[in-house]
């Protein structure tokens, strides 16, 4: 999951994303604490100033009825008796626990009344009517008509700082909680998003040699159409580049057929004039291997070429087993291999939906193949196993891994052979891939410490 986040579109638009998410609900987070902390100051600066002026009244009422009193006295809680007069009972349980605490002082700062729980210690307040604050409380004073008398109600500062922090991590504790559920929505979201971008990766993934169409998606979205016109217009270059080369090498094989025929039999002629005994005869034999290995050369690129061109596919499967014997055949009556050829047969018959002369061509190249490299001590084994595949295997050296996986690349050999032109195996993937079916190519053969071994499987 981690290498997906980090090597992919999806993944770098999801960690963008939620990163920026993230970052504005924090930035967010941190106004919103600064507004509640104003906001939650200016309510408990109310709750300070009603308290102050509701209770001084009847701060003064009681210390009225207790004159004479030097000694602070702890003023109870007002409660209300029947019939709705008021009376000094003393309700622990209602003031237990409140987090406001209040001094009557008269205007020489002494404490006349206080509150149950706090000391007779007087505030560190000034005696003016307002708000007051210090590192511990917040003040509130109020005074009476003659400004004789004053209660000071008290707030913990650290009540106010704690209410600001729970209710700013009120507002930032969903953002952690959801986090998981953000990235997995914006994941969605974007995976959704992307749907054209994966579909255009899979038609271009359509696209190869035999398939040059142009690209076309049922909605193209407009960040998308400059790519799919950029990827078009290349296509149609590369169709022409590729129909140049194929061209080039078609007529090119086709033009030299001739004169490499009419040179030969020049050659041959030439090697009759001056007889087996002529200083001359050895020259001459080499300049006929020269001149029929380029005639092979050029058989060859005529055949890449066709290849190329996508010749592989049939709409409708054949029959394949004779143009096997056919082939087998056309190649002993040639002379040119020492080699013997085996074929073997299994009772499913051969048929599979590629071209008959494709298949003729692939196949050829592969007994030519495995005739060339093959050594003489075994004979070269083709074995049709039916009804799609069909295998040509050959006695040899072991191919080192490293160029058996480049041995279907053109103009790739093994060997220092004479005759070998490097295109065999390459034609014979093209055709096969055309069909398509697959080369498979190992070394050594199954069960044996040597060999090669060429696997056709026709789909």
């Amino acid at each position: 999951m981690s290498a997906f986040f980090s090597n992919s579109l999806t993944g770098r638009i999801v960690r963008r994303v939620t990163l920026c998410v993230f970052t504005l609900w924090l930035v967010g987070s941190v106004l919103a604490a600064f507004v509640i902390h104003d906001e939650l100051g200016e309510a408990f600066d109310s709750g300070l100033q009603e308290t102050a002026r509701r209770t001084l009244p009847l701060a003064v009422q009681f210390h009225m009825n207790r004159s004479g009193q030097d000694r602070p006295a702890r003023m109870p809680a007002f409660t209300s008796s029947e019939g709705g007069k008021t009376s000094n009972k003393l309700d622990e349980s209602r003031i237990s626990g409140e987090y406001l605490i209040y001094q009557l002082r008269d205007g020489t700062g002494n404490v006349l009344l206080r509150s149950h729980d706090t000391t007779d210690t007087p505030f560190d307040a000034p005696l003016q009517a307002g708000f007051w604050e210090d590192s511990n409380y917040r003040y509130y004073t109020e005074s009476s008509v003659s400004s004789s008398l004053f209660l000071q109600v008290a707030e913990p500062m650290a009540h106010r700082h704690e209410a600001a922090l729970e209710s700013s991590l009120a507002v930032l504790l969903p953002l952690i909680v959801l986090v998981p559920a953000i990235v997995v929505a914006i994941w969605l979201s974007v995976r959704s998003g992307l749907v054209p971008v994966r579909h255009l990766r899979d038609e271009i993934g359509l696209r190869g040699g035999g398939n040059l169409d142009p690209v076309e998606l049922d909605e193209t979205p407009r960040e998308l159409s400059g790519m799919v016109n950029a990827i078009n217009m290349l296509l149609v270059r590369l169709r022409a580049a590729l129909n140049a080369e194929r061209s080039f090498a078609a007529n090119s094989a086709h033009e030299l057929r001739t004169p490499i025929a009419s040179a030969l039999a020049q050659l041959q002629q030439l090697q009759l004039e001056v007889g087996d005994n002529s200083p001359v005869r050895e020259r001459t034999q080499k300049v006929e291997m020269s001149l029929d290995r380029l005639r092979r050369l050029s058989e060859k690129l005529l055949q890449w070429s066709r290849a190329e061109a996508g010749i592989g596919r049939s709409p409708h499967p054949h029959q394949l087993s004779p143009i096997v014997e056919m082939m087998i055949e056309d190649i002993e009556r040639s002379n040119r291999f020492t080699n013997k050829l085996v074929a073997t047969y299994d009772d499913v018959p051969l048929i599979a939906a590629v071209d008959p002369d494709a298949f003729g061509i692939c196949l050829r190249n592969l007994l030519e193949n495995a005739l060339l490299h093959g050594t003489n001590a075994e004979p070269v084994q083709v074995h049709a196993t039916g009804p799609a595949t069909i295998s040509v295997e050959n006695a040899c050296p072991v191919i080192p891994p490293e160029l058996l996986g480049r041995l279907a690349n053109r103009f790739e050999r093994h060997g220092s052979h004479p005759e070998s032109t490097g295109l065999g195996l390459s034609i014979a993937t093209t055709i096969i891939s055309q069909a398509g079916g697959t080369l498979e190519l190992m070394s050594p053969r199954p069960g044996k410490p040597d060999g090669f071994v060429a696997i056709l499987n026709l789909g």
